[in-house]
């Protein structure tokens, strides 16, 4: 009987040892696991804030207009977002764009800053 008592710790130990050879890395992950794991976490934490982040964007910027579908029905108007040119666009810009520059000053569709 003790031999027989004896005999089971070696072979669960035998069992152990293989398990472990199999999966020597079983507890540590890759690099990109643990970075995914990491970016997993992280966003569960500060998904509220993410949210109202991104409600906040979308109230302060403009979207494009879209139209139905093709392209007899698209017709998206945008805004013009600068009003004024500075002395380094008419410096920087090529002739051509300087005279049309120039004109949107004179007939005043545009301001001059200094």
């Amino acid at each position: 009987m003790a031999k027989a008592n004896q005999a089971a710790p070696a072979s669960t130990n035998e069992a152990a040892e293989l398990s472990v050879e199999e999966s020597p890395r079983k507890g540590k992950l890759s690099t990109a696991e643990a970075r995914r794991e990491y970016q997993r976490r992280y966003y569960q934490m500060h998904k509220e804030k993410a949210k109202e982040y991104q409600r906040q964007y979308n109230l302060t910027h403009k979207k494009k207009a879209r139209g139905g579908r093709g392209k007899a029905s698209f017709v998206a108007p945008r805004e013009v977002v600068r009003t004024t040119y500075n002395t380094t666009d008419i410096m920087h810009s090529p002739v051509e764009k300087t005279l049309r520059i120039l004109e949107k000053i004179i007939n005043g569709e545009r301001f001059f800053t200094m």
